[in-house]
């Protein structure tokens, strides 16, 4: 990737405001626990990537629609705060905005219900203009004709394609195959690539991927690391150790990472060194965007992980 283009990376999408609560325990069926209050917190899986990144030293631009209420207000002042680019956010007259509730129990193990408020739209002339801006779209995709669609003006645009694969993407694996067809970089968490592929995430699952269409399939496995695998290699790294606070938003730091890390050069192996770093660093802060590293944050940890 050459630094032609004004942002290294548009983000589509994925934000919320989270309802963030701490608990002793997950509640089973039927049954009542006391939590406490944490806070109304930004948050999305494409917004804390975005936030991430730029934390990391990426230039970010972010197209999302947000409800004409406080929470889209907080969510455009907090990527404002983050030197994320909000000329392409646009606010939904009389709209919602999008929000979750997280429950945390020790261990940092969340539990999160999504409540979609409205369906985003996003006219073809403004993606394609943003598109034309970036080196790579990053999204979660939702809808495979939609996905298909955008991913389509992204490549005509001299962007490549980056998605984030979890269970609520809701992708089996007919649907996946056809979002891969049209996917530069796929990253799963566990749980996803089990849901979408019926296959246990191990490096020949992975591979098995790659002729669908990527060049580039990843696997985060929680705290035993994660995987990456492309055409001509594949790489393993067993992560770090950490005392976890909160897993939400980990993920995010990770894929943001990995693509701060491949638009810096490095190789395959570094990139997964680099991502588990960030991505630990960040299960050490409370709430979606509580403890986003810098990339010298992230040169540090693995400095002191090595001695």
């Amino acid at each position: 990737m050459t630094n032609e283009r004004p942002y290294d990376i548009l983000t589509i999408g994925g934000i919320d405001l989270d309802l963030v609560v701490t608990v002793d325990e997950l509640p089973g069926h039927d049954l009542k626990v006391m939590g406490q209050f944490v806070g109304n917190l930004p948050g999305g899986p494409a917004a804390n990537y975005a936030c991430a990144a730029s934390r990391l030293g990426l230039r970010i631009a972010a197209m999302a629609e947000v409800g004409d209420d406080d929470a889209g207000r907080i969510i455009i002042d907090d990527f404002a705060a983050y030197g994320v680019d909000t000329r392409y956010l646009r606010t939904r007259a009389g709209g919602q905005t999008c929000f979750t509730i997280i429950l945390i129990p020790p261990g940092g193990e969340k539990a999160i219900v999504v409540v979609p408020t409205f369906a985003p739209h996003y006219p073809e002339d403004l993606l394609r203009e943003a598109l034309s801006q970036a080196h790579l779209m990053y999204l979660m995709p939702q809808h495979l004709e939609q996905f298909a669609h955008n991913a389509t003006i992204a490549h005509a645009c001299g962007a490549e394609v980056m998605i984030d694969v979890e269970p609520t993407v809701g992708a089996k694996r007919d649907t996946l195959f056809a979002m891969l067809r049209h996917v530069d970089i796929a990253s799963f968490n566990q749980f996803g690539f089990r849901a979408a592929t019926g296959d246990e995430p191990t490096v020949d699952a992975a591979r098995r991927l790659l002729d669908a269409g990527p060049h580039t399939v990843i696997v985060t496995l929680g705290a035993r690391g994660s995987l990456a695998v492309t055409r001509h290699e594949a790489v393993e790294h067993a992560g770090y150790r950490v005392v976890p606070v909160d897993s939400t938003g980990a993920g995010d730091t990770f894929n943001a990472a990995y693509v701060a890390a491949l638009r810096r050069g490095l190789p395959l192996a570094e990139r997964l060194r680099f991502a588990n770093a960030a991505g630990a660093i960040a299960v050490t802060g409370m709430g979606p965007r509580g403890h986003l590293p810098t990339a010298s944050d992230v040169a540090h940890f693995m400095d002191q992980a090595t001695r």
